[in-house]
């Protein structure tokens, strides 16, 4: 009793010397059950923000006077966790693809806007974009003109001629016309781009940092979405590989790269990408070198597992032979990365309409059977988070940690309504999200008093 009562002493004396810097929010929780993102126990304790920052994190109860500066968060006992984090994303992509082809830049920009406060509102603090021209709706986030997540832009996803982020139609003429700028509608917005041969190669990743990428994002092979490309097919050249992984080294980040099969997975390793996305299709061999390079695992299985009348992002016949192909090796895959112990990421892909978004959120349902809700919070927080602290020198959001709970770290904080250590598909309803803290500001606070 005496020792609780010192702590209390000492925390009220400590807090009694910052809580008059009026520039800096403080904000309490207690009576939460906490999740801190890496571990598989919760345990009880006060948290105390200061500013965006998560300043202390306490097992004896700590005391704060309440003023205009000071606020008490009584979390009900309910889960207290980092805001989650969307490992593979792509809030450009709002649209349907008809109407994508047919949007200006100002529509796209406001129904991003739209989806990245969807993101935000469901508990995603952050995203990792994987492809598509986000660098103004970050910025018009980050400058508060609108909610939404902290992201992590690639910009536009670099691939060849006929690979599989070109989206010409027959009639579009040669992509050369106009160097590494053109390559059909999509590209007209830069959401991806088209480069061929090593220098070409180097002036898309440059020119996509310059804009402001975090990370880079290549095709090195085949994809569901695309229409001219087999989904075997290998795409870019050893050289040509190298050539992005290189140019992104230079600057201090690293290269993700859409690889949905054993081949174009084997091709990336040898150039040394460092994190996987899709990967549906592989060989044991493959995995147990993922392993020791020690690559980051990026799958999806909501979109390959759900039954083909339902998807809401492949009708075509051409993608749902692709998508086929990719369902059959998709169990193979996971349990080949739970076997090698690969570090798991947290992400949907999901894009192209209204339904797919609506719907993003069964990723929790369909990884249910293969993993624990804990091994998917760890996933979805701080697995996810060290992918984005890969970024080093082009982290957006460089001088904190994201993902966890941890003094120190950055105040992207969530309260859960139950407890999804138990039960993962809590998560699903945005109902059950009581409360989000983005960088120690408040967006969101449905807990009853």
């Amino acid at each position: 009793m005496k020792k609780s009562l010192l702590a209390c002493t000492l925390c009220i004396i400590s807090l009694g010397l910052f809580a008059q810097e009026k520039s800096k929010k403080i904000t309490l929780f207690a009576n939460v059950q906490v999740f801190d993102g890496t571990s598989d126990k919760l345990f009880k304790a006060d948290v105390l923000v200061e500013g965006n920052l998560i300043r202390q994190i306490s097992k004896e109860p700590l005391m704060v006077v309440q003023t205009d500066n000071v606020s008490i968060i009584d979390g009900g006992g309910n889960i207290l966790m980092p805001g989650m984090i969307e490992g593979h994303g792509h809030v450009m992509f709002a649209s349907d693809l008809p109407k994508l082809f047919n949007q200006d830049e100002f529509e796209q920009g406001v129904n991003a806007a739209r989806r990245a406060n969807d993101y935000l509102m469901h508990g995603f603090t952050t995203i990792r974009d994987a492809g598509g021209n986000s660098f103004g709706v970050k910025r018009a986030i980050d400058q508060d003109i609108f909610s939404g997540p902290r992201i992590y832009p690639s910009g536009a996803a670099i691939g060849q001629t006929s690979g599989h982020g070109d989206f010409r139609s027959h009639v579009d003429g040669h992509p050369y016309y106009d160097g590494v700028d053109n390559g059909g509608v999509v590209n007209k917005w830069k959401h991806t781009l088209i480069a061929d041969g090593t220098d070409e190669v180097r002036r898309a990743v440059r020119d996509q940092l310059f804009r402001g990428a975090s990370q880079i994002k290549i095709h090195t092979g085949g994809g569901v979405t695309s229409f001219t490309d087999p989904l075997q097919a290998a795409q870019y050249t050893p050289e040509e590989i190298k050539a992005a992984v290189e140019e992104a080294t230079r600057y201090g980040t690293y290269v993700m790269t859409h690889s949905q099969m054993n081949n174009s997975v084997v091709a990336s390793l040898d150039a040394g990408v460092k994190s996987i996305e899709h990967g549906l299709v592989l060989e044991e061999s493959t995995v147990k070198r993922m392993a020791e390079l020690g690559v980051f695992y990026s799958p999806q299985l909501f979109l390959p597992l759900q039954p083909t009348a339902g998807n809401p992002m492949f009708q075509d016949p051409i993608q749902q032979a692709k998508l086929k192909v990719v369902a059959e090796g998709t169990r193979n895959a996971i349990a080949l990365a739970k076997k090698y112990k690969l570090t798991i990421l947290w992400g949907t892909d999901c894009f192209f309409g209204s339904a797919p978004y609506s719907a993003f959120t069964q990723e929790f349902a369909y990884r249910d059977e293969f993993f624990k809700p804990v091994e998917q919070l760890k996933q979805i927080t701080g697995n996810n988070a060290k992918v984005l602290a890969l970024s080093g020198l082009k982290n957006p959001y460089p001088g904190a940690e994201l993902g966890v709970i941890k003094e120190g770290a950055f105040a992207d904080i969530i309260i859960v309504k139950g407890d999804p250590t138990r039960d993962i598909k809590l998560l699903m309803d945005a109902n059950n999200i009581v409360f989000i803290m983005k960088d120690g500001k408040n967006y969101k606070n449905t807990i009853v008093k």
